[in-house]
């Protein structure tokens, strides 16, 4: 049985003012009739922020949604929790539904931390006496015990994350919608929320899931639905989708700025402030970079620079991940620089990640330890390794050989 089925939904919404609102106030189906008899008129400053998305997601999944900003993500989660309509086309739902699209929605600044939990079961349809008979649970989940009654206003961001989604965690819903709010609350709390979603799919719970952290979408969902401008791009297993979508991204990016020589673009990074700096006399000017065929297989990087200051340089390749953790580096011994321009080539082999989406960062450094130039790359690198069950052992391999001491 699915649990949601969206059929050829699209929403469009209304850019600017004026004329606008004299379409917006049109009763249904008078609005019908005007949109058929004056489409150009009616469509007039319009976007459409959902384009006949179809998706029908069964009982007990755990499916994640991904995209870039103002793909439509957050809109499709605000029309199946029913916090908007659609345009045209249909959804259905199946079963009691909770969702957490932002840390402030159903709460009211001026009511007590106490009062929003009662407030938000009174919208789940849950009484004031089953909120009150849940509540220590709540609080012991959001660990905000003693700003329970101080009003949500002198709430930080991730105090009310805190409490959002500490009250749905005492709600007995079959369909939970979650859009990046885990984003607002600290490590610890974060670490928390991932256990307690982990075990509402064990439940057999119905998960939405929708995060720009895609190493969370890969260990939470088995299935990814892409969306791009409003459209479903790609829907299958989360570790094709993601792999595709990076991809995507990354090419998306490598645009860059149009009809610009190598070093106007390397002034205008610098000004940006784009995941580059260093000391100067060595630069980085590009970096070609061959994805991991498999488990076990080599990583190969290809760089060519710039050094006209100096004699000898050690070159680093190095991964951080999406959190913008470093993950480890690998150094090269001093090498002698024959010119002013050159090129090497690094091999790591075997690549020691796991499963997920790391970022390379290569680097030139002097010998004395100076860095010259250290550039985190756009360019991501997607490890999908068969049966890698141990992403909670941190994201590398460490070999080792090991005996029973016989």
């Amino acid at each position: 049985m699915d649990a949601i089925v969206a059929q050829s939904v699209t929403k469009t919404y209304r850019v600017g003012v004026g004329r606008a609102r004299i379409r917006e106030m049109l009763p249904p189906p008078i609005d019908v009739g005007v949109r058929r008899l004056f489409p150009a008129w009616w469509l007039r400053n319009t976007f459409d922020a959902l384009d006949g998305v179809s998706i029908s997601i069964p009982a007990g999944s755990a499916v994640g949604l991904v995209g870039h900003n103002g793909a439509g993500k957050t809109t499709f989660l605000k029309i199946v929790a029913g916090v908007t309509s659609p345009s045209r086309g249909s959804v259905h739902v199946s079963g009691r539904i909770a969702a957490l699209i932002d840390a402030l929605v159903g709460f009211h600044p001026e009511l007590t931390g106490r009062e929003n939990t009662y407030l938000l079961g009174a919208m789940h349809g849950f009484s004031r006496r089953t909120m009150a008979a849940r509540i220590d649970q709540i609080l012991d989940f959001a660990e905000i015990e003693a700003l329970v009654d101080t009003p949500l206003k002198r709430f930080s961001a991730g105090m009310a994350a805190r409490l959002g989604f500490a009250a749905l965690t005492a709600l007995d819903v079959e369909l939970l919608l979650v859009d990046e709010v885990l984003a607002v609350g600290d490590a610890s709390f974060q670490r928390k929320c991932v256990e307690w979603l982990q075990g509402y799919r064990e439940r057999g719970g119905t998960l939405v899931f929708v995060s720009h952290n895609l190493s969370l979408v890969r260990n939470m969902t088995e299935r990814a639905v892409w969306l791009d401008h409003g459209r479903v791009v790609g829907d299958g297993p989360s570790g094709t989708i993601l792999t595709r979508y990076v991809g995507a991204m990354e090419r998306r990016r490598d645009a860059g700025p149009r009809g610009l020589g190598r070093h106007e673009i390397r002034t205008a990074m610098v000004a940006d402030g784009r995941n580059r700096w260093g000391a100067g006399g060595a630069w980085v000017d590009e970096v070609h970079v061959e994805d991991p065929a498999g488990n076990g297989s080599a990583l190969e990087m290809d760089l060519t620079y710039d050094a006209p200051a100096l004699d000898a340089a050690v070159f680093c390749v190095g991964f951080v991940d999406e959190a913008g953790n470093d993950v480890g580096t690998a150094a090269s011994q001093p090498m002698a620089i024959p010119g002013d321009h050159g090129a090497v080539r690094c091999v790591i082999k075997p690549l020691p990640l796991r499963t997920g989406v790391y970022f390379p960062v290569v680097a030139i450094l002097s010998p004395d330890g100076r860095v010259r130039d250290r550039w985190k790359l756009d360019r991501a690198v997607v490890v999908q390794r068969d049966g890698d069950l141990t992403l909670d052992l941190g994201p590398i391999e460490i070999p080792a050989d090991w005996s029973t001491g016989s």
